[in-house]
């Protein structure tokens, strides 16, 4: 039962990637987003020959513009999924849990890297 849900999400992120590429290359601004890592994406596709224009939002953080060859570009086209206009522009109003992890460090972990 685990490979086949395995195999559905496979298809299934393959089928968002192609509508993400596809709208991209159609020259529409397209808003996507990579869950993963709690990132949010407008593409604008200017003309032609030139590359688009990427800008991005975290949770909790405003836009800024990136490289068009930037790997967060790269993995939310091939991982991520669609969101709506509506979504991106609340996007930095969103509380994510990605980078607000409690994390625990053993005591004697942390011991040994501060003695280290």
């Amino acid at each position: 039962m685990k490979k086949a849900f395995i195999g559905i999400e496979r298809i299934l992120r393959n089928i968002r990637s192609g509508k993400i590429l596809n709208k991209i290359e159609s020259g529409n601004v397209v808003y996507f987003e990579n869950p993963l890592e709690e990132i949010a994406f407008k593409c604008i596709h200017s003309e032609i020959g030139k590359p688009s224009k990427y800008y991005v939002k975290h949770y909790g953080r405003d836009e800024y513009e990136i490289d068009f060859d930037s790997s967060y570009i790269i993995m939310a086209a091939l991982e991520g999924k669609p969101i709506s206009k509506a979504r991106y522009d609340r996007y930095h109003l969103i509380e994510g849990i990605f980078w607000n992890r409690d994390f625990k460090i053993p005591s004697r972990t942390r011991q040994w890297v501060i003695s280290g």
